[in-house]
């Protein structure tokens, strides 16, 4: 089993509280869509889940152990992390890039670039015939696919992303949901993302945290979640529902 944890969580950085008392668990096989306007601690959150801030109350726990005592190479082995920021790679290719992700294993070289992980992430994110490009030079949507292309080739069960489909177009924002699904309904992995997108986190995450200042304002199945009530509450936009996806329809007076 490898879920992961946060257990009354709470955050500040410098004079400012990010997080106030966050509980949240998620499970292998499962996708949990972290929801919320700016600012409401999503990110802040993701990173305490990953290890890379630490709480200061609460902890986070990955099965029956505590996050913070779990060595650092072995929680990279079991936690990918897919951070917002895309920063432009170095003059390296596509595929170097991508092998990237097997240091968590320590490979590098030409064992990474031959791992059979690597070839399958470059197939699965629609980048096996830019591997040999240049990666600076590729543009901002195909940088994202190689993040979670980078992500990928960790073949962490733990798979942690942060607004992974902002800067792409409709078609490959939904290869990559379907991508995060996969991993978890076929290979029992446990994936959290970061969205804004609502009509996307109603149609492909199991189960939704909505975030407002901080805490949790609700939590549960996508339709109890995304109820009329709380978005008019916390994204003050009325929506129009089309199935089980809220359409954004206008702003509230």
């Amino acid at each position: 089993m490898n879920s992961l944890t946060a257990l009354d969580v709470s955050l500040s950085l410098g004079e400012r509280q990010i997080l106030r008392s966050v509980t949240l668990s998620v499970q292998d096989g499962a996708v949990v869509g972290l929801i919320g306007p700016n600012g409401a601690g999503k990110s802040s959150l993701l990173r305490v889940l990953a290890g890379l801030l630490a709480p200061d109350m609460g902890r986070v726990m990955l099965g029956e152990d505590s996050l913070a005592s779990i060595p650092p190479s072995r929680r990279a082995r079991q936690i990918a992390f897919m951070p917002q920021e895309n920063v432009r790679p170095p003059p390296m290719s596509v595929r170097h890039v991508a092998a990237l992700g097997r240091l968590a294993h320590g490979e590098s070289g030409t064992v990474a670039l031959k791992h059979p992980q690597v070839a399958e992430a470059l197939q699965k994110t629609g980048l096996t015939e830019s591997a040999d490009r240049a990666a600076h030079r590729l543009s901002g949507g195909e940088l994202a696919r190689l993040a979670l292309c980078r992500m990928l080739c960790v073949d962490a069960p733990i798979l942690l992303a942060d607004e992974p489909v902002a800067a792409l177009d409709p078609a490959h924002a939904l290869m990559v949901m379907n991508l995060f699904r996969q991993a978890a309904y076929q290979d029992g992995k446990a994936v959290v993302v970061v969205l804004h997108d609502l009509g996307l986190a109603a149609r492909f995450c199991d189960k939704l945290v909505l975030m407002q200042n901080g805490a949790v304002r609700a939590h549960g199945l996508p339709e109890q979640v995304l109820s009329e009530t709380l978005v008019r509450s916390v994204y003050h936009v009325t929506t129009q529902r089309i199935g089980m996806i809220p359409v954004p329809w206008e702003l509230c007076p």
